[in-house]
Parts: C-alpha cells; sequence; structure tokens
C-alpha cells in the first residue's frame, strides 16, 4: 500500500464550489430536504454516521465516524489503510434512517469519487421498514407451494442503488433496482454509464428520479437507464457510503493509494405534488 501525498493534495485544497441551478430550482419539482454542507460540523438531526463492522459482501472496511466529516463547504467520506476491530481500512457511511425517508421523489448528489482498486463507493436507498422475519417465511412459503398462506400486504424486499462505482474503473458509474416479484423472485434491473471522463478528476451530479411507475438514473442529466419493474412504493432512507475491498471491486493492491475521499457537494431531494393530490 503506498500513500501519496501528490495524488491527495487536490482533496485537500479544492473546496466544493456548488454549480447548478439558482435557488437550487428544478423545473417541475420542489426541493422538500436537502445538505448543502456549508456548516462546520456534520448536522446530525439530518444524519446518522454508521459504527460497525460491515462485511456482507466480504468487504474489508470498518466504518467508523471518523471518517465522516464537514469541511470546506463538503461532506468527506475518508476512506484509510488503518487497522480496527479485526479489520486492516476503515472508512465513513452515514444515512438518514429513522430520520428521513421519503416515497418517491428525484434524490441528487454532486460528488467528486475516490480511486484505486478495492474503492466502492455509492449512493443509494433502502427501505425503512424491511421485515426480515415476514421476508424469510415468504420465501418459505413459495419454495413449499404455499403462496396462499402469504399476506396481501407483503413487504417486499428493493434496494435503489443511484449510483455505485469501482475505484479501478474511473469513467464507469452503475445504477441499480433490486426488488423482489410477487412469488418472492429476486431480480434487478441495471443500467451502466461509461465514457471518456475520469469522474475522479472533479464533481458530477448523479441523481434518480423515482416516479410512481418509473425509475430513472442519470449522470449531469443525461439519461443511463430507465424500468418500469418492481418500483416500490414504501419509505426509503439515504445511505452514502465507500466500501473498501468486497466481492464485486475485489480487494486494494499494490496501486491503490490511501487515504481516498468521497467528496459530496450537496445531497437535495425533490418531489412532485401531483404524487399526493396536491
Amino acid at each position: 500500500m503506498r500513500f501519496s501525498w501528490a495524488k491527495l493534495m487536490p482533496f485537500l485544497f479544492l473546496a466544493c464550489a456548488t454549480v447548478g441551478l439558482p435557488g437550487q430550482e428544478r423545473p417541475g419539482w420542489k426541493l422538500v430536504w436537502s445538505d448543502e454542507f456549508n456548516a462546520d460540523r456534520l448536522d446530525t438531526g439530518k444524519w446518522s454516521v454508521l459504527l460497525r463492522e460491515q462485511s456482507k459482501h466480504h468487504e474489508l472496511q470498518y466504518y467508523l465516524p471518523d471518517e465522516v466529516y464537514v469541511q470546506n463547504g463538503c461532506l468527506h467520506l475518508r476512506s484509510r489503510a488503518r487497522d480496527y476491530g479485526g479489520m486492516h481500512y476503515t472508512s465513513g457511511r452515514l444515512s438518514t434512517d429513522g430520520k428521513f425517508a421519503p416515497v418517491y421523489g428525484r434524490f441528487e448528489i454532486r460528488a467528486r469519487l475516490p480511486y484505486g482498486k478495492g474503492l466502492w463507493p455509492a449512493f443509494w436507498l433502502y427501505p425503512q421498514n424491511r421485515d426480515w422475519t415476514m421476508e424469510q417465511l415468504m420465501a418459505k412459503a413459495v419454495q413449499e407451494g404455499h403462496e396462499s398462506s402469504i399476506p396481501e400486504e407483503r413487504p417486499w424486499y428493493s434496494e435503489i442503488d443511484v449510483m455505485e462505482y469501482l475505484g479501478h474503473e474511473t469513467n464507469v458509474v452503475y445504477g441499480t433496482l433490486h426488488y423482489s416479484t410477487f412469488a418472492g423472485e429476486r431480480k434487478s434491473s441495471s443500467g451502466t454509464w461509461k465514457g471518456s471522463v475520469d469522474l475522479s478528476k472533479d464533481f458530477h451530479v448523479y441523481a434518480l428520479e423515482w416516479e410512481p411507475d418509473e425509475i430513472r438514473w442519470y449522470l449531469d442529466d443525461n439519461l443511463i437507464h430507465s424500468t418500469r419493474n418492481g418500483i416500490p412504493h414504501k419509505p426509503h432512507y439515504i445511505i452514502l457510503n465507500t466500501a473498501v475491498g468486497g466481492d464485486w471491486p475485489g480487494n486494494p493492491d499494490a496501486t491503490t493509494t490511501f487515504p481516498q475521499l468521497f467528496d459530496i457537494d450537496y445531497v437535495r431531494v425533490y418531489q412532485r405534488d401531483h404524487y399526493f393530490g396536491r
């Protein structure tokens, strides 16, 4: 593992400078929640910071609160080669779990991504009230052919990945909806953007528009993917994190430098009035 101050310098001295529509306006949408990160510390009324070892996909990081901080108008999620709790890397993860979980809307961040083998930053939405016990019972009922015993109001699985990125593919970004069918079968709908731009060099806008009948993914307002299948209709909260290692990105190697930063200029959520008959 190599530490490179030269590569880190742009992250230390380039403050977040928001460029966007005046007054955060977006035609057809109303801003209902945002964090511009202009204070000198994280707003804990909006965010909860994770303290936990997390290795669902064989990641190598331990999430610690000191890897999540606000500075120069930016939220920073820092990843370091650092021993803690039996893991050899630490990183940052925060969410609006229990604080803000809307149904439908436009979810948007302006961010600059980390780079290097084994880095896996993400911006995603997760169900606020997921009933794990009921899901297991439903899966068993489906396997045994007893679908009629499953309640009509089903807590179906869903996960909406607004943006996922692998640090060794600096010109590629992924957007995915994971969901389960009426019969309990797990499925997904995914789109990939691949271009000539290195997404670790500058800030870009990653957005998702979740409508009652369609979900659309965007990079800098360019459509990446859309789907009408498996649309969830339950509250989902926001998660921002950087995993280190894991089944998908692979583990850091000799080319990976630390520390790395996932820099977020802002998080904004918009909604349409007609969703709720207003």
